[in-house]
């Protein structure tokens, strides 16, 4: 029986995955690097003090949702890491993307260990987060996903096992090839509407209500183009460090993805003219800016 809990990165996804464990197990450890987010997660009913070895070595489930691949090795492979400090029987959870064979490597590694580990991506975004309703994508041990499952249906509405490690970590990167193209579709297609003098409110229910229609359409202009803020709910470097993992991926299989490679360029161009902290749908501003029609 799966009794303490920890979770490892009270970010804009972690902290209210966190908080909805909380609200469910009695036992829900926080860490994060910034001490203001632990203590919200305490105020949520969750606790905190122990050090990332600490937790290793004394709860049964530890999970981890960092922004980067180098955050996820140091939490992993560090000294004062998972793998080096957890005991046998541990379950260890990766929710950030990364590369299926950073997911696989800690799997090989944590099996020495006697440690199961699960590459455990999710979507849904902030929003899906808090409502408990992410789409959580897994590969590893069947067997070890059975017995943690009762906790993943805790954060995720759509769970779904999908083979041996690294399973997971490839399906979010296609997920993320689909965002990046998405978002890009987006940017130009309300760029070319304001350039004809279209009333975008309107191009929007036209194609809400066509072929057009996608989640990252509706998330992007009813959430931050409308209102003209943006404000990170998933900031653009981010995706562009995961459209530049998929590329990495399709690399090592001999493909070319020629619409995610432009898509990856622009989002580096787009990073480092300013628009990197902002979110992804600031693509529309700097396509924008790129045609000159910024006001």
């Amino acid at each position: 029986m799966l009794v303490k809990l920890a979770y490892v990165g009270l970010g804009n996804m972690g902290l209210p995955m966190a908080k909805n464990l909380a609200k469910v197990y009695d036992t829900v450890y926080g860490l994060n690097r910034s001490k203001g987010k632990e203590e919200l997660f305490a105020q949520a009913g969750g606790k905190v003090g122990l050090s990332l070895a600490e937790l290793a070595q004394t709860v049964d489930v530890i999970m981890t949702c960092l922004p980067l691949p180098a955050d996820v090795e140091k939490v992993y492979f560090g000294e004062d890491g998972i793998l080096a400090n957890g005991h046998p029987g541990l379950v260890a959870i990766d929710f950030s993307t990364v590369s299926p064979d950073l997911s696989q490597n800690i799997y090989e590694a944590a099996l020495e260990k006697e440690i199961d580990f699960l590459d455990a991506p999710v979507s849904g975004g902030p929003w899906g987060a808090e409502a408990g309703t992410l789409s959580i994508m897994v590969g590893g041990k069947e067997e070890v996903f059975n017995k943690v499952k009762p906790v993943l249906e805790v954060m995720g509405q759509h769970i779904y096992y999908l083979g041996p490690s690294g399973s997971g970590s490839a399906v979010k990167l296609i997920n993320q090839l689909v965002v990046g193209i998405h978002t890009q579709a987006v940017s130009e297609a309300l760029v070319l509407a304001k350039a004809v003098g279209l009333d975008q409110q309107k191009v929007f229910d036209i194609l809400h209500n066509s072929y057009a229609q996608s989640r990252i359409f509706e998330r992007h202009y009813t959430q931050f183009i409308e209102k003209d803020h943006y404000d990170p709910g998933f900031a653009l470097e981010l995706l562009q460090k995961d459209t530049n993992l998929v590329q990495e991926l399709a690399q090592k299989k001999g493909l070319t993805l020629p619409v995610g490679q432009q898509v990856n360029e622009l989002l580096r161009e787009a990073k480092e003219s300013g628009y990197a902290k902002e979110d992804m749908s600031s693509m529309y501003k700097f396509i924008q800016g790129k045609n000159n029609l910024l006001s």
